[in-house]
């Protein structure tokens, strides 16, 4: 099976942990999940300019994607896109999910069937010097809209940067897991069918 013709099994509600590493071809994945669902339906939470690497190779490899994506920026320096909201992850971690929480609930509230990319939020870990309590509250964060039909989100994480006590959270929450191997296979880990899991897909 191809990767677009899995998305159409994906459920309003899920919440999908995409597991790549730094030589893998998670960019196509990106564009693949913004072509299925329509780029205006997209919301990208861009952890310190996580998405910038994702569009140059896309660029480069002759792939466009719109400029007026709807953004939440957590940091980084980067302007693309429409950014709806600019949080600063180096101050108070409590204000800073705070923040986010409401204008996720808002955004989705607004705008049934939005889908969200968030891109790399272990980048975050380590500006909490790694807290125990910063990681809980991060996963909590991300299983707290599981089940909401108004959403379906993918995160994109690297493997080889995340903290170990992080992906074991989000890999035990999500309803999927899907590895982005470097010789472009996708393997679908985690399924709520389990006949699924051990498949792999074609990008």
């Amino acid at each position: 099976m191809r990767f677009e013709e899995y998305l159409g099994t994906i459920k309003p509600g899920e919440s999908v942990l995409i597991e790549h590493t730094s030589l893998s071809k998670h960019p196509v994945i990106f564009h693949l999940i913004g072509t299925n669902y329509g780029w205006n339906n997209m919301l990208v939470i861009d952890i310190i300019d996580s998405l910038m690497p994702i569009l140059r190779w896309l660029s480069i490899s002759g792939t466009s994607v719109p400029d007026n994506i709807a953004r939440i920026k957590v940091g980084g320096t980067s302007q693309w896109g429409r950014v709806i909201l600019e949080v600063d992850p180096h101050k108070d971690p409590g204000i800073f999910l705070s923040r986010f929480i409401q204008k996720l609930r808002e955004r989705y509230s607004k705008n049934p069937g939005t889908v969200t990319l968030i891109l790399n939020p272990e980048r975050l870990i380590p500006l909490q010097n790694n807290n125990r309590r910063f990681i809980l509250a991060l996963s909590n964060l991300a299983s707290a809209f599981i089940g909401n039909s108004k959403r379906i989100t993918f995160y994109f994480v690297n493997r080889e940067m995340v903290e170990g006590m992080y992906l074991a959270l989000l890999e035990e929450a999500f309803t999927r897991v899907l590895i982005v191997k470097n010789d472009g296979r996708v393997l679908i880990a985690k399924s709520p069918h389990l006949e699924e899991e051990g498949m792999s897909l074609e990008i």
